[in-house]
């Protein structure tokens, strides 16, 4: 009886983070053989990869953190069409935009032509 108890006590130490561990994210699969690592936010704040998520669906792709505090995160990256944006998420839960801007690109200077 007690061999069995301790046996039982040993599957659940080890089963036991194993089953928290997926519940509390990892890596995820997408179901077309992409898979990505999700980690839920503390409660009440936005991460950055729900950030990244919230830009990718208002059109912003490849994404770089560039600022971050206790208020405010804002990522920059790249539209379709290859401008630069910046777009900025309030640190709460859901990740709220708070704001965008296009951001200047410098074109490189032309020689002028005499004709």
């Amino acid at each position: 009886m007690k061999a069995a108890f301790h046996t039982t006590l040993g599957i659940f130490v080890v089963l036991l983070p194993a089953a928290a561990f997926c519940q509390s994210g990892g890596w995820q699969s997408n179901g077309s053989g992409t898979s990505t690592w999700h980690v839920s936010p503390s409660e009440g704040t936005c991460n950055v990869s729900q950030a990244q998520n919230r830009a990718r669906r208002a059109g912003i792709y490849r994404t770089d953190l560039v600022y971050r505090d206790e208020n405010v995160l804002t990522l920059r990256g790249l539209t379709e069409w290859g401008d630069r944006r910046e777009i900025t998420f309030a640190n709460i839960r859901g990740c709220p935009e708070v704001g965008f801007q296009d951001m200047q690109q410098s074109q490189p200077a032309r020689a002028p032509t005499n004709r």
